[in-house]
């Protein structure tokens, strides 16, 4: 079975989530996030890992970036420049046939 081109990413959320869980005390969560993550192909052993990770946090501090989670590979990053708010109010959305590009078409 082939996996999604997006599974690296998935995971790496998932890890990041559990450690938010478990900064956060949540004991409703925490059991089906394990079972989720156990089926995602990482042990006990990286469950517990990431536990220690969660508590070894000081708890005033934000969570990891996901790709500071223990057992994450840096993937390639995707720099975005992004533009004024200024020069975004004056950008002309409407495509060559005059239909505003942020509308759908019946036809």
């Amino acid at each position: 079975m082939k996996r999604s081109i997006f599974f690296d990413e998935w995971q790496s959320c998932l890890r990041a989530h559990y450690i938010y869980v478990v900064r956060t005390n949540d004991k409703v969560t925490e059991p089906t996030l394990r079972s989720v993550l156990l089926h995602t192909g990482l042990t006990e052993d990286d469950i517990e890992a990431l536990r220690e990770q969660a508590l070894a946090l000081d708890p005033d501090s934000p969570p990891p970036e996901s790709s500071e989670v223990v057992g994450m590979d840096e993937g390639p990053a995707i720099e975005e420049s992004l533009e004024d708010e200024d020069d975004l109010d004056n950008l002309d959305t409407r495509t060559n046939d005059g239909i505003d590009s942020g509308q759908l078409t019946m036809f």
